[in-house]
């Protein structure tokens, strides 16, 4: 393997999304840590939770690198950057290195429990792309997504504190708020691409009420339903905050920089989703995203703070925030036009209907 192919092998990971979600397990790994896990076991967990999150980013990629010569043209399995029989032997081979690792982790460790969670997150990363599950395509897509994400910090959790009732059970709390929000992303996923097969000119429809009858490719819901479903997850996550609050089980410091950054962010998507579901897209979409991503860093945050000063917690999180936006546009160009996939979009919105 050459250089340029090891650097397309790279960018078919999607590393942005990779480096995006370590956070959560990276700050419940530090909440959680008691002293008993020793470096080989840490070494050899944080080794297989990244292996296997890269393994469901590399299926992503490589299962949809047809219908991505619209929806997602850099992707480097459309670009030509990155062969498709060296991107399936390389996938099958991670597999087996995360099986391998996994395997290695129960001899060491014997956490039955930790082992178990890892394994179901292998297999919604896999199922959310991989056929014949392809849960991406399905009702089923946000469940999926937002509950593979919430095993993270469960993960994280187990690896270092067995008990997941410790600390008045705050990472069972946690793992059920992020479940929400994650679930909402999901929607927002689903609404970009029913929008930009709508502006390819593969959906013709006029603004305004009769978008709300539009089927929302990849999800299986009218856009009115899946808005419904996307603004009660993603508000209801943050109703949350003040019930885990007022009972003990968030800090007040965790609390506040949820409410105060992250959810105002997502009020305003959903007053500018309601406004122009089209005129809006790109804004509510970034919007949603980046509430979500400071959901994920003030987490972080907040557990680093509780062992390190403060200053060192706040830097750390900057340089991970603004690490996303550098790692995304170096592996999707922004601004990249469609390069084809007509057909395959179309059959796509054939389907929806």
């Amino acid at each position: 393997m050459n250089v340029k192919s090891a650097i397309a092998l790279w960018k078919a990971n999607v590393p942005h999304w990779v480096w995006i979600t370590a956070p959560v397990w990276i700050g419940a790994l530090v909440l959680g840590y008691n002293g008993t896990a020793g470096p080989l076991e840490l070494a050899l967990f944080i080794t297989a939770i990244l292996t296997i999150q890269t393994i469901t980013e590399f299926a992503n990629s490589y299962t949809d690198r047809y219908e991505d010569k619209l929806y997602g043209p850099t992707n480097t399995l459309v670009t030509g950057e990155l062969g498709t029989v060296m991107a399936r032997r390389i996938l099958i081979l991670e597999n087996i290195l995360a099986g391998s690792l996994l395997l290695v982790l129960l001899l060491v460790t014997l956490n039955y429990s930790l082992i178990v969670i890892m394994l179901v997150g292998w297999f919604l990363g896999l199922a959310y792309s991989v056929p014949p599950f392809r849960l991406k395509e399905t009702v089923y897509c946000p469940l999926s997504h937002g509950l593979a994400l919430a095993l993270l910090p469960i993960a994280g959790w187990m690896a270092v504190e067995p008990s997941l009732t410790a600390s008045n059970g705050f990472i069972i709390a946690f793992a059920a708020f992020f479940f929400l929000s994650s679930f909402a992303l999901g929607i927002t996923l689903k609404f970009r691409k029913t929008l930009v097969a709508l502006d390819a000119g593969l959906i013709n429809i006029k603004r305004g009420s009769v978008l709300s009858s539009l089927p929302t490719l990849g999800l299986g819901l009218k856009f009115r339903n899946a808005m419904a479903l996307e603004d009660i997850t993603s508000l209801g996550a943050f109703i949350l905050v003040p019930i885990f609050w007022y009972t003990g089980i968030f800090d007040a410091a965790l609390s506040i920089g949820l409410l105060t950054l992250p959810l105002p962010l997502a009020v305003a998507a959903t007053i500018l989703r309601i406004k122009d579901p089209i005129g809006y897209s790109s804004h509510y979409k970034v919007l949603t995203t980046l509430s979500w991503i400071l959901i994920v860093i003030i987490f972080l945050g907040f557990a680093l703070a509780s062992t390190v000063p403060l200053g060192y917690a706040f830097l750390a999180c900057i340089v991970l925030l603004a690490g996303f936006p550098i790692i995304t546009r170096i592996v999707h160009p922004w601004g990249c036009k469609s390069i084809g996939g007509r057909e395959i979009a179309e059959r796509q919105v054939l389907e929806a209907s």
